[in-house]
């Protein structure tokens, strides 16, 4: 951000320079001053979300009908980026009228969710499949979220979820740490698996609001 604003006030400051050139210039740099702006908001925004205080609104979770409207939400990014998207709930039923219940946050549950699949979608450049299932076993309910993207380097197995590592460019290196403390805020833990090249899988594990039948994990 600095070096843009040097250069932007030494061209305004060269009087001998064509005007036309001049702000074509200009509005350049202005542009990646606005670009550095959003990155630094948006950094600064997901670091409150991190160190600030969680407060849960706990309500019964559905948690077929959370994955199947955010289904809804991901499906036109995910088809412009040739991605097939697959939601699964248990016994291909309609998702809305899902057994697998828990009890949390809907929004920040879904937020957490949202942030795995976006995660995804970004693991696979040229295209792939992304998968969201959810279920329940015992007294546990589980989404997980799968990609077929370029996956998880073993050597940054012990880093992947911690605040501001990222593999990605333009990344804060936020995300996942969030949807980590959003999920043992409600008493879950956070795990995934990966294969180079393969893909990676997201496990969420929450305690289920009642007990259900056993569901295999997909």
């Amino acid at each position: 951000m600095m070096i843009n604003l040097k250069l932007l006030a030494e061209d305004l400051r060269d009087e001998s320079a064509d005007f036309g050139d001049t702000r074509r210039r200009s509005l350049l740099k202005v542009d990646g001053l606005r670009r550095e702006a959003d990155r630094l908001q948006q950094l600064f925004d997901e670091f409150l979300n991190l160190a600030g205080p969680v407060t849960l609104v706990r309500t019964a979770v559905n948690l077929g009908g959370l994955i199947g409207r955010l289904g809804t939400f991901l499906d036109p990014l995910m088809s412009s980026s040739q991605v097939e998207l697959t939601i699964a709930v248990p016994g291909d039923t309609d998702s809305e009228n899902s057994s697998v219940i828990c009890l949390g946050d809907e929004n920040l549950l879904s937020q957490a969710i949202l942030n795995l699949a976006i995660n995804g979608h970004q693991a696979m450049p040229s295209g792939g499949r992304l998968r969201i299932a959810t279920g329940s076993s015992d007294d546990q309910a589980w989404v997980t979220v799968s990609d077929t993207g370029v996956g998880i380097a073993p050597g940054d197995y012990d880093r992947v979820l911690k605040p501001f590592f990222s593999t990605k460019g333009k990344g804060t290196g936020l995300g996942l740490s969030i949807t980590q403390r959003i999920i043992h805020e409600h008493g879950g833990t956070l795990t995934f698996s990966s294969q180079l090249a393969k893909g990676t899988t997201f496990t969420v594990i929450l305690p289920s609001a009642a007990p259900d039948k056993p569901a295999k994990t997909p």
